[in-house]
């Protein structure tokens, strides 16, 4: 017997299938059984998207997804986006972000206003080894001191911030980022770019309309 293109089809998915259930069951295994700590690079998370990464951030509700590092200015553009795989600390994305920052723009910007996941000792000399002038985390912790030519320019910053809140939702709830239903890492990572593509240009047709 011949089986028909439609039967071939969902036998080679099957197939695919059986071959993802022996890792879960793998992975399952060594946790629940043996009490392994399971690297997260080697458990499936989605036997759909296998790109699928775990994001956890301190005691908040446990995602699916990658995470999205972008910097803003004062324009309110997105300056600079990286779709990154894994769950890095934030403190590990500060440079790297940064260094982007400078090289796309040919400009070293004289402030840095940042979350308190991206605070450490060792990103506030690089920040300054670059030459920027305010450093300023929104939450630091034991002895680690934002730098700043005065307080008030340090409230300043935090509150500008803290402002910032409101261009991310307006990005990830504007185009619908929440939740991705482009197949693969390839076209999750272009649903992201071209989402932020379309959040400035309509950030700059506002701005033009505003001074019409």
């Amino acid at each position: 017997m011949v089986a028909s293109p439609l039967g071939l089809t969902i036998i080679e998915a099957l197939e695919s299938l059986a071959l993802l259930m022996e890792c879960v069951y793998d992975m399952t295994f060594r946790k629940e059984i043996l009490g392994e700590a399971v690297p997260n690079d080697q458990k499936i998370f989605s036997i759909y998207e296998l790109h699928t990464d775990i994001i956890v951030k301190g005691s908040r509700k446990i995602k699916f997804g990658h995470k999205v590092n972008v910097g803003t200015g004062k324009s309110n553009l997105v300056l600079t986006c990286q779709v990154l795989s894994g769950n890095p600390a934030d403190s590990t994305l500060y440079q790297a972000g940064l260094d982007e920052l400078i090289e796309q723009y040919d400009k070293v910007p004289r402030d840095s206003a940042t979350d308190g996941g991206f605070a450490s000792k060792a990103n506030a000399a690089y920040a300054k080894e670059k030459g920027i002038v305010n450093i300023v985390f929104n939450k630091i912790v034991g002895s680690l001191k934002n730098i700043v030519s005065s307080k008030n320019m340090e409230t300043r910053l935090k509150k500008w911030r803290s402002g910032i809140e409101a261009n991310i939702s307006n990005l990830q709830r504007g185009f619908n980022l929440s939740r991705c239903n482009w197949k693969g890492f390839g076209h999750f990572s272009s649903k992201v770019y071209w989402s932020v593509i379309a959040y400035n240009i309509r950030v700059m047709a506002a701005a033009m309309i505003q001074q019409m």
